[in-house]
């Protein structure tokens, strides 16, 4: 993407960002200026507020017309200057809400009275210098608006304008000669297991490779190819289609070019309905033209086809789902083949030379199976002379190439018509995922927190929270193709996400350009741009003195375990408007002091450092709203429950003093609290937070019973709950007091329950989905009682939870049950499976279970079964019986055997082999250690579970499981 065609994208977002800071300033912060501690300012603050308004008013004046400007401009030098000036009076207005934001916080603060008149004083000041930076970008704004009328900056149409052709924004890709290139077309394409979307692996290759075959000429001699372009009108495409059918004598007489919609469906129906067509749609973005498409293209039953490829998941499914089609990624030989093809298509024989192979097989890496960047940089590449000093310079300045390099700079335009297509809300939260580094995993829950914090997630209304707005926001970019989905939990749902290296380069590009970010991630980083809203550090500790620098920082990422907090206290003045703070892994032992004047401060993440406690002094962080101390710190001072505005508090065992306790009702906005130790004034207090959504509690008493449960019965929004007992075999969990939890989703109980039976509370759960039960001294078998309470179950934990001999799975049970897990149980001797049980299960592991030594009856009837984990401590007798020692036994385990396997079991570790060598499907992932057999999570699995703490019990094991 070039600057000309970036700035007018970022300007819409850079206005939609700050429109959205003003609107939330003036609702959270505007109703406190008329509270008596601020009567002396108050006329001040009362003249800046009203500012902001105006502000706020011209600001989406400007958005509602910068939406709607000419595509077709984008390459306007004044478009793009005048767009550039919007931008920057954007980030001058968001200074002032994030100022105005600080200046109240600071004043909130308790001081003594010699102070606070001393304050009073400057403050008024500093009221009056904001009010005149205020009226300063008013004025930028008229004259951003008065140029808009001299300079005749305007848009043509709406685009919803069906009467006006809008010119594609993009090249016919099938022009480009590698799509034309035969040899380019690595693999089989019938082997492929296909969608035809995601973006930018292939499709237009494959769709243009069977379009142009001669036996498909012969099939079809009515053809049409058509590539959509991002703002189409239907009108238009229905032009184009006939233009291309019709010979140019019959679109004359016809009178093509003069006919309205509905004449254009018409004729286009008429001239289909007797022959056999192929019509190609290519890159095809939205649903819009669809339903008057559809309706044009004749169901003829001659054997027509309608092919549509687009990288927009919701434009893919309006194909049938048996004719939708996944193009993925290549894999890592076929994109091996791909790139020699190019960039040694002047060898004879095409093969990479020995002193490039090491350069040469990084660049393929970089290019992570894309076969866009593969041709494109491969074909670039073969003109270079093959030396290695000279492919390891181009390696090194690839972000650069890819934005400046003639050659290249159209694969950064392809790359970017996703992103030019992202509505103005989500291409903030795009650039944001840039910051992570190369490869990194992100966790859906930490991003859409970052964004919120960030102030990117739009409001909605009262009948959703900010969170289920943000996590619409990410599948929307992942349905797009700009995020990967590398894990899901237990529901299917998206846990991590990463970005392809590439689309990573490109964001990262644009974000410096923008003064979005900037990202420190080589030794050979310039620092901080000027004006940058974002920093990053990922490698180079010494360049985060630079940060000191820059007073318009927002968010702060410190990825290095290397680096010290020293120079923090120093730079505060560049610091105290930060939003976001990430030191997650940091090398810190103590909270810098300057960290407490961070009023605007919204996401502190101090996880997993070495800091000892928490200061006094993070109650002055009022407008926080997550703090995460998981891996670090374990008490928590009272001054925590000042912090009124805070959602998240993440920490392993947090515990609260007696003081802290009976303040904690002051939390009230908290949604989610894992984990907190319990005492008699913690539980008694937690019926107060009636907007928990996710609760972990621990060391439970069963004299707190009685108060506990009544005190969740509360939590009406309760969508996860953790409770753990402080001794599993001296205090019984009694769940007597609580109440139908009607939004429940997920229940983790470890403990012995009351009389060693299932709670009749359980049968009032109906969103249950996953259930992990730990330690509950149950004599009965359970599942009949599940298979009742439960019809909406996917995922099931029974750990050391049953005391009998014989686990029953009768036929209709758990339709829905895609995990179990048993585990632990020392008594267990029998497992039944009838036919018709857990129709869907897709993994089954069974860990620990050394008196079970005949393989489960049934096992033969779980035909969905993909993953079969065989964990520590099973007999040998299980295992040889899973191997079959004669044929009868080898023929019922067959079915089995072919699942996906993967095994922990030193017992079962030789025979595992012998499987994996002689059946096609069976894959092992299991790696042989000291004292037993280590584990690798499968692509998509999750990560290991910890054999000792599996085997103790251990409350961290627990928690894991």
């Amino acid at each position: 993407m070039t600057p000309a065609t970036a700035r007018p994208v970022a300007a819409t977002a850079a206005a939609a960002a700050v429109l959205q800071k003003i609107s939330s300033a003036l609702v959270e912060e505007g109703s406190k200026i008329l509270a008596p501690k601020f009567k002396r300012q108050a006329p001040d603050l009362l003249e800046v507020t009203n500012k902001m308004r105006l502000l706020q008013s011209d600001f989406s004046m400007m958005q509602a017309f910068i939406t709607q400007v000419a595509v077709d401009r984008s390459n306007d030098t004044v478009l793009e200057a005048w767009m550039e000036q919007l931008r920057i009076a954007a980030h001058e207005a968001e200074d002032i809400v994030d100022e105005y934001i600080y200046l109240i916080g600071q004043m909130e603060v308790k001081d003594s009275l010699l102070k606070k008149a001393f304050n009073q004083a400057t403050e008024v000041k500093k009221w009056r210098k904001l009010s005149v930076q205020a009226k300063l970008v008013e004025d930028r704004l008229q004259k951003i608006a008065e140029a808009k009328n001299r300079f005749d900056i305007s848009f043509a149409s709406n685009r919803q304008n069906d009467a006006t052709s809008y010119p594609s924004r993009h090249h016919h890709l099938s022009e480009y000669s590698y799509l034309n290139d035969d040899d380019d077309f690595v693999g089989n394409a019938e082997e492929y297991n296909l969608h035809m979307w995601n973006g930018r692996v292939g499709k237009t290759t494959l769709a243009s490779t069977i379009y142009k075959k001669e036996e498909i000429k012969r099939m079809f001699v009515c053809r049409a190819w058509i590539t959509v372009s991002q703002n189409h009108s239907s009108k238009d495409l229905l032009k184009k289609i006939l233009l291309q059918l019709m010979t140019k004598t019959e679109n004359t007489m016809n009178g093509v070019d003069t006919m309205d919609r509905v004449n254009l469906v018409e004729q286009l129906r008429r001239y289909l309905e007797v022959r056999r067509y192929l019509i190609v749609l290519d890159d095809v973005w939205s649903r819009d033209a669809w339903p008057l498409l559809d309706n044009a293209f004749v169901k003829n039953s001659n054997g027509s086809r309608v092919i549509i490829t687009t990288r927009i998941e919701t434009v893919a499914s309006l194909a049938d789902a048996n004719h939708e089609m996944k193009l993925t990624l290549l894999p890592k030989q076929e994109a091996w083949t791909l790139f020699c093809q190019k960039a040694f298509s002047r060898l004879d024989d095409r093969c990479c030379p020995l002193n490039l192979k090491t350069v040469a097989e990084r660049i393929v890496e970089k290019c992570q199976g894309l076969p866009l960047a593969l041709v494109a940089i491969g074909s670039l590449l073969s003109y270079k002379e093959m030396e290695e000093h000279e492919w390891e310079l181009f390696y090194s300045q690839l972000r650069w190439q890819l934005s400046n390099n003639p050659e290249l700079s159209w694969v950064a335009s392809v790359l970017n018509l996703s992103y030019n297509d992202l509505p103005s809300y989500l291409k903030n939260c795009f650039l944001y995922c840039g910051l992570f580094p190369e490869d990194y995993q992100i966790e859906r829950k930490r991003l859409i927190r970052l964004w919120i914090a960030e102030g990117f997630v739009q409001d909605r209304g009262p009948e959703t929270t900010l969170a289920d707005v943000a996590a619409c926001y990410l599948k929307e970019l992942a349905n797009r193709s700009l995020l990967q989905v590398v894990e899901r939990n237990e529901y299917g749902r998206p846990r991590r996400f990463r970005m392809h290296d590439l689309v990573r380069e490109i964001s990262l590009t644009i974000s410096k350009k923008e003064k979005f970010a900037t990202i420190w991630d080589c030794p050979n980083s310039n620092g901080v741009t000027d004006g940058s809203r974002r920093v990053s550090l990922q490698k180079d500790g010494s360049l985060v003195h630079a940060a000191k620098c820059s007073s318009q920082l927002r968010s702060m990422f410190l990825f290095s375990e290397e680096i010290s907090l020293s120079w923090f206290t120093d730079g505060y003045p560049s610091f105290r408007l930060l939003r976001v703070l990430c030191l997650r892994h940091c090398n810190i032992q103590k909270v810098p002091d300057a960290i407490s004047q961070l009023f605007n401060l919204h996401y502190l993440d101090l996880g997993y450092t070495k800091l000892k406690e928490i200061p006094r002094s993070i109650g002055k962080l009022s407008n926080l709203q997550t703090l995460y101390l998981n891996g670090s710190v374990l008490e928590l001072p009272s001054e925590t429950t000042m912090l009124t505005k805070l959602h998240h508090l993440l920490i392993d065992v947090g515990r609260f003093g007696k003081s802290a306790s009976s303040k904690v009702s002051r939390l009230e906005h908290l949604q989610t609290l894992r984990s907190v130790e319990a005492n008699s004034y913690i539980v008694k207090n937690l019926g107060c937070l009636t907007k928990i959504r996710s609760l972990g509690i621990m060391k439970v008493l069963e004299s707190y019973n009685t108060d506990l449960w009544a005190s969740i019965s509360k939590m009406t929004a309760l969508n996860s709950l953790s409770v753990i007992a402080a001794d599993h075999d001296r205090y019984a969990l009694d769940l007597a007091e609580l109440k139908p939890l009607a939004h429940l989703e997920k229940f983790m109980i470890s403990g012995r329950l009351h009389k060693g039976a299932i709670p009749p509370i359980f049968g009032s759960f109906p969103k249950l989905r996953s259930l992990r039960l730990c330690f509950s001294g149950l004599h009965e078998d359970p599942l009949a009682s599940f298979a009742a309470m439960f019809q909406n179950l996917g995922h099931l934990n029974l750990y050391r939870c049953y005391d009998g001999t014989k686990l029953t799975f009768r036929a209709g049970w758990f339709p829905k049950l895609k995990h179990l897990y048993l585990s632990s149980m020392n008594e267990l001797k029998e497992v039944e499976v009838e036919d018709g049980t857990m129709t869907s299960l897709q993994r089954l592991e069974l860990w620990g279970l050394k008196t079970l030594t005949s393989v489960p009856q049934g096992f033969v009837y779980l035909r969905s079964l993909q993953q079969l984990c065989i964990g520590p401590s099973m007999s040998e007798e299980f295992c040889r019986r899973l191997e079959g020692t004669d044929r009868q036994e080898q023929e019922s385990n067959e079915h089995i055997l072919g699942a996906f396997f993967l095994c922990f079991s030193s017992s079962f570790f030789s025979f595992f082999f012998s499987v994996a060598e002689t059946r096609a499907g069976c894959a092992l992932v299991a790696t042989a250690t000291l004292g037993g057999i280590g584990t690798t999570p499968a692509a998509g699995v999750g990560r290991s579970i910890e054999r000792g703490d599996v085997e103790s019990g251990s409350e961290k094991g627990v928690q894991n499981w």
